[in-house]
């Protein structure tokens, strides 16, 4: 475990399939205390409680509708200028920048 893995367990996907797994029963988040941090939990939370309301008002399924709205993106490397919108970095319309090998 020392020389690859401290968990003992080959590979980030099965360590992955270990925790789905044995993550028990849904635990009551009711009286979570959620810090300044967690902003994106709380809004994932929302979304979600807004999106089974959806579906069980009018049984619309979250992202359905909005396809327009969703945008393709990919990861990548590198040095961008200080002009560079970052709201723009890593979508469709941006070309990938190639970084040199140091």
């Amino acid at each position: 475990m020392k020389s690859e893995s401290w968990t003992g367990v080959p590979g980030i996907p099965n360590q992955d399939i270990i925790m789905w797994e044995t993550m028990g029963p849904i635990v009551d988040r009711s009286t979570d205390r959620l810090g300044t941090s967690d902003s994106a939990i709380a809004q994932f939370r929302k979304t979600m409680i807004e999106a089974a309301r959806k579906v069980e008002a009018d049984g619309t399924i979250i992202g359905a509708a909005e396809a327009a709205l969703q945008v393709e993106l990919y990861s990548f490397e590198g040095i961008v200028p200080k002009t560079s919108d970052w709201r723009t970095l890593g979508s469709v319309k941006t070309k990938p920048v190639q970084s040199e090998a140091l």
